[in-house]
């Protein structure tokens, strides 16, 4: 924390989160899973790259496996100073689809996750508020701390997240709805350090209003191997 100050504030434990170290670039390869309320499994394999560029990162999100999802991609490319682009490509319609900033918190491509799940939030649209400097999750020492959009008509208008202290890894959240009531939890299941740095391999996104579950177990990590810069333009998402 910096000098002069006493006590962590929310904004603070909210930038240590976005600072933390994830490398000049990386690499993923996942397992996904689609739980529905019966306990019916579907399965999909995809991997995401990502880079940063001066500060801001670029990440691209592409399914291989099955059939009627294979070549679906997403594409984000973070912006200083205004909205984040998010690109969608659907082979089935052959096209490129901008994703409106009015649309993030909508669900991606049918898991639990939305679009602004997956391609991070913009820590300046968010105000925050340390409700606890110190609570167990999981038998380690978290930060407690509320995000609350300013955009007005957000579908998710409170966010209570358990930030580890010795990490700054979000390692569960929590979504509430406009009525005040938990819609979905966010839970990391695995954490490692691999290479240095903190990763999780395995993810839960739970929404309790459908009882479907999203899972995500990453398979195969690399960081720091010198992604091209051309593996992020918009032409890569039909390929």
């Amino acid at each position: 924390m910096e000098i002069g100050f006493s006590q962590p504030t929310g904004l603070w434990v909210a930038q240590k989160t976005d600072e933390r170290e994830k490398g000049d670039d990386a690499s993923f390869k996942m397992d996904m899973t689609l739980i529905g309320k019966k306990g019916k499994e579907r399965k999909r394999r995809l991997f995401i790259i990502r880079k940063d560029f001066d500060g801001k990162d670029k990440l691209l999100l592409k399914f291989t496996y099955p059939k009627d999802i294979k070549g679906t991609s997403f594409l984000v490319w973070e912006h200083k100073g205004r909205d984040n682009e998010r690109f969608l490509y659907l082979p089935a319609l052959g096209r490129i689809r901008r994703i409106a900033t009015r649309e993030k918190d909508e669900n991606f491509v049918g898991t639990d996750f939305s679009y602004e799940d997956i391609s991070g939030r913009k820590l300046e649209d968010y105000t925050y508020q340390l409700i606890e400097e110190g609570i167990i999750y999981e038998g380690k020492n978290c930060y407690l701390l509320a995000s609350y959009p300013k955009e007005k008509g957000s579908k998710y208008p409170k966010i209570l997240s358990w930030v580890r202290k010795d990490n700054f890894v979000v390692t569960k959240a929590e979504y509430y709805s406009k009525k005040g009531e938990i819609e979905k939890i966010y839970k990391v299941l695995k954490l490692e350090k691999i290479d240095g740095i903190w990763t999780s391999l395995e993810l839960l996104m739970e929404n309790l209003k459908t009882n479907h579950k999203t899972s995500i177990k990453v398979k195969e990590v690399q960081y720091n191997k010198g992604i091209s810069d051309d593996r992020f333009e918009r032409r890569k998402l039909k390929r």
